[in-house]
C-alpha cells in the first residue's frame, strides 16, 4: 500500500502542474545516512526518493519556491539478544527499520554560469513535517512507534540543463534534514541525517 501510494504521487505530480511556465519538476533518487542514534542504524540507506515541484520568481532565475515530498527507508540487521518483558523472555536476532515520509516548502537562491541557462548552482531551505516509523522485527513479533515531528532541510545543488532546448536536465544536490522526531521508547530526541540526491529534471521556460 505505501509502495502504490508513492508511485501514485509520482506520476500525478508533475501532471498537476504541466501548464505552469517558467518552473521545473524533478524526480530523484535520494541516498542518506543517519547521523542521530546511531546504535539503533547507522547503515547508508540507498532506499529512497524524492519529487519536488519548483517555480521561478521573477525573469533573471535567481529565485524559486516549491513544494517536496521525501521517502526513505532504513534497515538494520542486529545479532541474538535477549528480550525481557511482564510476561517472560525471548532471545532472537532482529532487524530494526525506520520509515521516513517527509514534506516541505522550499526556496532557492540560484547563481547562473553565463547565458545559457545550462548551469545554475543553488541554495536552499526547506521548511515542514516528517513522519517516522521506527520499528524492531524480531521472531514474530514487532514493535512499532509512528512519530510526527517539524523538519528543516538546508541544501545546495546543481541544475544542468541538456539539448538545444533546455528543457530536460539533470539536478544533483546534497542536504543536511534535521526533525524533532522524537521515540523515547527506540532513544530518539530528534532525527537527522545528511544525504545526497541524483535526478532527472523537466524544466519549463
Amino acid at each position: 500500500m505505501k509502495t502504490r501510494n508513492i508511485l501514485l504521487v509520482f506520476f500525478l505530480f508533475p501532471a498537476f502542474f504541466a501548464e505552469a511556465q517558467e518552473n521545473y519538476f524533478y524526480v530523484n533518487w535520494n541516498g542518506n545516512i543517519p547521523l542521530s542514534s546511531t546504535e539503533y542504524i547507522d547503515n547508508f540507506s540507498s532506499r529512497g526518493a524524492r519529487i519536488g515541484y519548483r517555480k521561478f520568481i521573477g525573469m533573471n532565475k535567481r529565485f524559486s519556491a516549491g513544494i517536496d515530498f521525501n521517502w526513505a527507508q532504513y534497515d538494520q540487521y542486529k545479532p541474538k539478544e535477549t528480550f525481557v518483558n511482564e510476561t517472560g523472555a525471548i532471545t532472537t536476532d532482529y532487524y530494526n527499520y525506520i520509515y521516513q515520509y517527509g514534506l516541505t516548502v522550499s526556496s532557492q537562491y540560484y547563481f547562473p554560469l553565463g547565458d545559457n541557462d545550462r548551469f545554475f548552482p543553488y541554495v536552499g531551505l526547506g521548511l515542514g513535517a516528517n513522519r517516522n516509523e521506527y520499528t524492531v522485527y524480531y521472531n514474530i513479533y514487532t514493535d512499532t512507534d509512528e512519530v510526527f515531528g517539524f523538519l528543516a532541510r538546508p541544501e545546495a545543488g546543481i541544475l544542468v540543463g541538456v539539448g538545444e532546448s533546455r528543457k530536460v536536465g539533470f539536478i544533483a544536490v546534497v542536504h543536511y534534514d534535521f526533525s524533532t522526531n522524537s521515540a523515547e521508547r527506540f532513544d530518539y530526541s530528534n532525527f537527522s541525517s545528511v544525504g545526497f540526491q541524483l535526478g532527472i529534471v523537466m524544466l519549463q521556460w
